[in-house]
């Protein structure tokens, strides 16, 4: 298998961010990191980016604030292509009014609202072709 790194511009990370709403958020529980399944929405206004999302308040996601990150990703191995976006910032929750999308969770019931302020984003495209041993995986140049 080969591999080259080819980053992708800011601008194609976040709208891949924006063309699904399922991913993983990335917390420290005590020393441990943990990654969740989320349902979320991103939220770009006068050049601030945002993941909203809603949670149970006793869950680990509900107890937790600080640092953490948003991973996204779509792999199609029929047609060769994959795509990754990893988001990092500081998670917090959203207290008071507010007139953020609504992520629509999966899980309802009482759903507490946070933010993860987003301060460094890094994309990657890959192109997947079929070795005699399995996959062969290649970056694609953005």
């Amino acid at each position: 298998m080969t591999a080259e790194h080819h980053e992708l511009p800011r601008w194609e990370s976040l709208e891949l961010l924006g063309s699904t709403h399922v991913g993983r958020l990335c917390v420290l529980e005590g020393e441990y990191p943990i990654a969740m399944p989320i349902n979320y929405r991103i939220s770009d206004r006068d050049g601030t980016t945002t993941a909203i999302i809603r949670t149970a308040p006793n869950s680990v996601l509900g107890r937790v604030e600080g640092p953490a990150s948003l991973e996204v990703d779509d792999i199609d191995l029929n047609a060769g292509t994959a795509w990754s976006v990893i988001a990092r910032g500081r998670l917090h929750r959203v207290i008071g009014p507010h007139s953020l999308s609504d992520p629509l969770p999966i899980v309802t019931g009482c759903r507490q609202w946070m933010q993860l302020s987003i301060s460094a984003m890094s994309g990657r495209r890959f192109t997947i072709q079929a070795a005699a041993d399995g996959f062969a995986v290649e970056w694609q140049v953005a």
